[in-house]
Parts: C-alpha cells; sequence; structure tokens
C-alpha cells in the first residue's frame, strides 16, 4: 500500500508545530523578562493598571498554551511521517 502523501504532510504537519513551539517559547520568555525587569521590591511585578495585569496573565497563559498545542503537532506530525516512511508497518 502506498503511504507517499503522508510524508509531505507530515513535514508541513511537523514544521507549524515547531514554529508553534519557538513561537510559543519567545513570547513567554518576553512575558518573564518583563516580569524581571519590572519586579517590585515586595516581589510583585509593576502593572500601570488592572486591565494591563489582567492582560500579562491572558498572554502568558495564551502562550503557553500554543507552546504545548506545538509540542503535540509536532508528534503528530512525526506521526505522519513515520507512516510516510513505513515505519510503523511490519510483515508477519
Amino acid at each position: 500500500r502506498n503511504n507517499f502523501m503522508f510524508l509531505p504532510t507530515g513535514c508541513i504537519i511537523l514544521a507549524i508545530g515547531i514554529y508553534m513551539l519557538i513561537k510559543g517559547r519567545n513570547k513567554t520568555n518576553d512575558l518573564k523578562k518583563y516580569e524581571n525587569e519590572n519586579l517590585l521590591s515586595d516581589g510583585t511585578v509593576y502593572f500601570d493598571n488592572i486591565k494591563a495585569s489582567r492582560t500579562h496573565g491572558a498572554n502568558k497563559n495564551f502562550y503557553r498554551m500554543i507552546t504545548v498545542m506545538g509540542l503535540f503537532t509536532g508528534i503528530f506530525g512525526l506521526i505522519f511521517i513515520g507512516y510516510g516512511l513505513n515505519i510503523f508497518t511490519h510483515v508477519m
């Protein structure tokens, strides 16, 4: 049986997963950098207002989710590549 179409599809899915993973990690690191640069003496992070604080928290959770989804997307792409290369098939 021909599993050729799994290979390019898997490569595209893997590339999307890697992009999501890198983008999510970079944005999360940017948010952590902001926290470190705006740390007050009592250990809290300074924000201009409550809206900025909530936006920061929402962005932090969003980019963590993007990172995790990128990881799973990448694994899914690797599985497709494996099927395209007939790694998961065996003859008895």
